[in-house]
């Protein structure tokens, strides 16, 4: 579903706006990585949490939300932060909790910013991955495999790369013109606003890839925490 903000109040008063995603949030509490988005989410007016914020591939929400994490819980809500779900947060996985940390909830979400329509989604109904028509039981394993192998091992991170691309050429022949897609999903980071597509990357294992509109400008971002 995507949902048509009555933005032009939001633009006029909100400066800076974070958009994050896949930040695979699990019950294991990383105090690193909390301080890094306590900090970005400090900083910023309005936040788009654009799918992936949890895992529920790797536990349930009931545990999230009971984590050490629901420190940012207030935070985001004092920044009317926007949750799009993703492959790994599926709505199905989570209830009406979520509006502890969310102020809408939604598959995709549309702003215009200097004339042009960005259409935030995850990116996983642009290009779905194998592992979402197997059991949550074994998306687990899947999961682990998968992160471990292409993010932490360099020679293999050209999967992630091909991955991006694809979804890009998805993109290009579905956007319209003056629209531009800002997904997550590939944990390939991607700045093309001439092909009307932009890509977060992730923030996970000491890696931070996220944006900021600050004013009108749109601003990548990449950043190391530990």
């Amino acid at each position: 579903m995507y949902v048509i903000p009555a933005e032009a109040g939001i633009q006029k008063k909100l400066m800076r706006i974070l958009v994050f995603s896949d930040t695979h949030l699990t019950d294991q509490f990383e105090p690193k990585k909390f301080a890094f988005l306590k900090k970005i989410i400090s900083d910023a007016d309005f936040v788009i949490i654009n799918g992936d914020f949890w895992d529920g591939q790797l536990t349930s929400f009931e545990k999230f939300i009971s984590s050490p994490w629901k420190k940012l819980f207030p935070l985001l809500k004092a920044k009317k932060a926007v949750y799009l779900f993703g492959n790994h947060d599926r709505q199905s996985y989570s209830d009406k909790n979520v509006n502890l940390f969310s102020n809408l909830q939604a598959n995709a979400y549309r702003m215009k910013i200097n004339g042009k329509k960005f259409i935030f989604e995850h990116g996983n109904r642009i290009l779905p991955m194998f592992d979402e028509a197997l059991p949550r039981s074994i998306c687990k394993y899947t999961t682990i495999i998968a992160g471990f192998f292409l993010e932490k091992i360099s020679p293999l991170k050209f999967i992630l790369k091909r991955t991006g691309q694809t979804m890009k050429n998805k993109v290009k022949k579905e956007a319209n013109k003056n629209e531009v897609f800002v997904c997550g999903h590939s944990h390939f980071a991607d700045f093309d606003l001439k092909n009307q597509y932009i890509n977060t990357g992730f923030i996970e294992n000491g890696v931070a890839g996220y944006l900021i509109i600050d004013g009108g400008k749109i601003i990548p971002k990449f950043d190391r925490y530990s």
